[in-house]
């Protein structure tokens, strides 16, 4: 990459850093970030600098909120204290995100999981992206064929849908009436009278992490089936992350919510390991080509439209590297895009 695409670059994640650094709720993106990918797939001569960052936003994230905040926000939410609607909830969080947490507790008998947005989170963040007027300037000066604009305004609609607890219990109600017969795939099921903007409560399901699953080739297979077949359905999952895949006693998978030369033996037909170490080399071959990598940057233009699709399949790749897994990457994701969820990776 040439040194002037690399400068350009360089301020664009300079000023992203700098505006994060700066919003109230900006360790809560850079949290998200890391969660998303391995420090060490960042390209230097950023990688350290950046890695310390988002180490530093994912620790502050992960304080949960006490309890007592927790329940008043139920109880705003509802209308009522929350134990006039549940049998039982257990105080302590089973999950902590950088924008929720997650409560096991009973319903009509039958457990389910709540979650609640950290309180007050959607109104400050809805201030906070109004700083992203500051990346209009480098984001254009970085992808000059780019709409910098739109795609920021995108951004604003997308990141305020994912704070939307209710709009997503409607999404994961799609998912799951989508794949209620699945013979391996499921997804579950929300329970919408209880839906709020802050809360969705969903059936409980017992599985095992996506990394300690007793196949975990075959259960990252099936999570290429479901995240790009969701596309023949007119749905994506932009949001996939190793603990919100579960895998079942029956081997059921629950979710829980740059070119040949770069992709190297990743872009061949056959099984091909696809982990931490493989998309570091990914990110070696890509420099080792500095002249089309700049001219990929000069040129690259993506639709807003397409970038939480895109988002999506880069998480879901993420996800597959985060726990190692080895599968004919390739054919399977034709056959999910050709197929959708009909595609069989067995």
């Amino acid at each position: 990459m040439t040194d002037d695409a690399l400068a350009r670059i360089d301020v664009l994640i300079q000023v992203g850093m700098r505006i994060a650094r700066s919003a109230p709720n900006g360790h809560v993106a850079l949290a998200r970030a890391a969660r998303a990918i391995d420090p060490v797939w960042i390209p230097r001569p950023w990688g350290e600098w950046i890695a310390s960052e988002l180490d530093a936003a994912e620790a502050a994230a992960a304080e949960p909120v006490e309890f007592k905040r927790v329940e008043r926000a139920l109880r705003e939410a509802w209308g009522v204290r929350p134990r006039e609607e549940l049998d039982e909830f257990d105080p302590v969080p089973v999950a902590v995100t950088p924008v929720a947490q997650v409560h096991r507790a009973v319903l009509d008998g039958a457990h389910v999981a709540v979650k609640v947005l950290r309180p007050g989170l959607p109104a400050s963040v809805r201030q906070d992206l109004t700083l992203l007027e500051g990346l209009v300037g480098p984001l254009a000066a970085a992808f000059p064929a780019t709409d910098p604009r739109a795609i920021l305004t995108e951004v604003r609609e997308r990141v305020l849908d994912e704070l939307d607890l209710e709009s997503e219990a409607q999404t994961q109600r799609r998912f799951h009436r989508a794949l209620r017969n699945h013979p391996f795939l499921t997804v579950p099921a929300p329970v919408t009278r209880l839906a709020r903007e802050g809360v969705l409560v969903s059936e409980w399901i017992d599985g095992v992490p996506l990394a300690q699953a007793p196949n975990r080739d075959g259960a990252a297979a099936r999570l290429v089936v479901f995240a790009l077949g969701a596309a023949r359905s007119g749905l994506i999952h932009a949001d996939l992350h190793p603990d919100d895949v579960l895998v079942l006693g029956d081997g059921r998978v629950a979710i829980l919510e740059l070119g040949r030369h770069s992709l190297g033996e990743l872009s061949g037909a056959g099984p091909r390991t696809l982990d931490i170490e493989a998309v570091g080399d990914v990110r070696e071959r890509l420099f080792e080509r500095p002249d089309a990598l700049t001219e990929l940057v000069l040129a690259g233009a993506p639709q807003p439209q397409d970038l939480w699709p895109l988002r999506g399949t880069a998480q879901l790749f993420s996800t597959i590297a985060r726990v190692g897994a080895t599968g004919p990457w390739q054919d399977l994701a034709r056959a999910a895009l050709r197929d959708g969820w009909d595609a069989r990776p067995d």
